[in-house]
């Protein structure tokens, strides 16, 4: 079959992300990271793109760029080929390394922007690979505290500096809550949809001065009006709905 072809952003910024095959951790080690971090920034030099943000993570990475559509899938390309080829050789194997080709969503505005350059940052954090984002050495949360662009972009210090008054502030940013779904892989989406689901139920037992969560769960009057809320702001089908309120049921009251 014909791969679909991909979505073009009408501001020419993307979030990237790419795992290993069959879940395979071929970051666990800190000098494949090394290694991975050296070829992007290899490969900037010859390439129209900008990095706004990333994370390297066992698994994955994800990245959040500007560029043309076909410059970006040609610098991903080379990328992914020359790291495929040292962890190959490291490793004595032979074969695919990531899973399929990358995946991309467009980043449209500038809240989605600030969303998903904090949802990239809070990666390790939702990981419990640390407590701090700032903790997690493999990421462009550093080079903000820094101000010094290595792999980040210069324009991306500067609409930083234009963002927040400083650091502590950015920080302070990436302890706060969201209600939007970024593009993962899979285990990390469905995370992300019971977090989501979660922070919606305790808004709403919140603004009709319920004692607790479970009051909602437990009539069936208020437990209709929440399905009804996740089915309208996460934008899914009622049978994803329905499974999706299962998994908060098991959080709040258990199975």
């Amino acid at each position: 079959m014909p791969r679909t072809a991909r979505k073009r952003s009408s501001t020419d910024f993307y979030h990237v992300i790419a795992r290993g095959i069959n879940r395979e951790r071929i970051f666990k080690q800190q000098r494949e990271k090394n290694n991975f971090i050296r070829l992007l920034l290899k490969h900037l030099d010859k390439h129209d793109v900008e990095v706004y943000a990333y994370v390297i993570m066992s698994t994955h990475f994800h990245l959040l760029l500007h560029a043309d559509l076909k410059l970006l899938s040609h610098y991903l390309a080379i990328v992914l080929a020359e790291f495929a080829e040292y962890y190959n050789y490291k490793h004595n194997r032979n074969g695919h390394v990531f899973q399929d080709r990358f995946k991309s969503e467009c980043v449209e505005n500038e809240q989605y922007f600030w969303n998903c350059f904090r949802y990239i940052h809070m990666n390790p954090v939702n990981a419990n690979l640390v407590k701090r984002p700032l903790n997690y050495q493999f990421s462009s949360l550093r080079e903000y505290e820094t101000e010094k662009s290595k792999i980040i972009h210069s324009k991306a210090i500067e609409i930083y500096r234009s963002k927040f008054t400083d650091f502590e502030e950015c920080l302070d940013f990436h302890q706060k809550g969201q209600k939007q779904i970024f593009l993962d892989v899979p285990e990390e989406v469905e995370t992300q949809f019971i977090k989501v689901a979660l922070a919606i139920l305790e808004q709403e037992a919140h603004l009709k001065g319920l004692e607790g969560s479970y009051e909602i769960i437990e009539d069936i009057s208020l437990r209709c009006q929440y399905k009804d809320k996740l089915q309208e702001e996460l934008k899914i089908t009622k049978a994803k709905t329905e499974r999706l309120y299962r998994s908060v049921k098991s959080c709040i009251i258990g199975k």
